[in-house]
């Protein structure tokens, strides 16, 4: 009887909605560190493809599955549990008003001035860009892959989740959303990882203030541009084509 109780008072707990969003939360990176992004690709469905395609082959393959994966856990999902939940509404998708925006174009060039001397570092222009394109065609090929999948981070961490939590807990909600955001980078340079902490608690913040993710999601895409083109530019790749 008593493990009875204890278990009501867990359900109970899950049915408050901040408890029940940060459940959800956890249940979705889970998901998404054992399913959804390059490395469960290069682990579980290369192997079955790899005598096809050469290695550089493999690595865009390894994009377009990861950016759906990411739209169907970090979109789909939340977007359906939602609708589900009369409790919960969908905010922060509205476009932003143009005075909003200063503080993302600040942001932005601060972050390129930055991408250019950190990229010079070998842990840097090694890793980004995630595929070696072979010329300027196969590149924007490449990033119109990438590049959507932030469309599904901002919707996950600064999107309808941060809005309904911010409505129950306040402030604290940026600093709730911030600690799931970090751990997502837990594969990425260490500078990058140790970034995504204050990047987090920003984009956060500016999302509230300006209700919509739009802006983040352009901002986003920025700095990974950014970074790609820093790292094509340091690796030398850009002079060989």
């Amino acid at each position: 009887m008593q493990l009875k109780k204890e278990f009501k008072i867990i359900l109970n707990d899950l049915r408050e909605t901040p408890s029940f969003l940060y459940f959800l939360m956890a249940f979705i990176i889970l998901l998404l560190e054992y399913f959804g992004w390059q490395g469960p690709f290069y682990k579980n469905i290369a192997p079955i493809i790899d005598y096809r395609f050469t290695h550089q082959e493999i690595k865009l393959w390894a994009q377009p599955y990861t950016t759906l994966s990411f739209l169907l856990l970090m979109v789909l999902i939340p977007a359906i549990v939602f609708k589900w939940r009369a409790d919960l509404k969908f905010e922060g998708l509205s476009l932003p008003y143009k005075k909003e925006l200063g503080p993302y174009l600040l942001f932005a060039i601060v972050m390129l001035l930055i991408l250019s001397l950190v990229c010079a570092q070998e842990s840097f222009y090694q890793f980004y860009p995630l595929y070696r394109p072979k010329g300027f065609t196969d590149w924007m090929i490449f990033e119109l892959i990438y590049l959507p999948q932030f469309i599904a981070v901002e919707f996950f961490f600064r999107g309808p989740i941060l809005f309904a939590l911010n409505k129950r807990i306040g402030r604290l909600s940026i600093f709730m959303m911030t600690l799931p955001y970090a751990i997502i980078h837990i594969h990425k340079p260490f500078p990058e990882a140790i970034g995504s902490i204050f990047a987090g608690v920003i984009l956060c913040h500016y999302s509230l203030k300006s209700k919509s993710i739009w802006p983040g999601v352009l901002l986003h895409m920025t700095i990974a541009l950014g970074a790609d083109f820093f790292g094509l530019y340091y690796s030398g790749l850009l002079s060989n084509w």
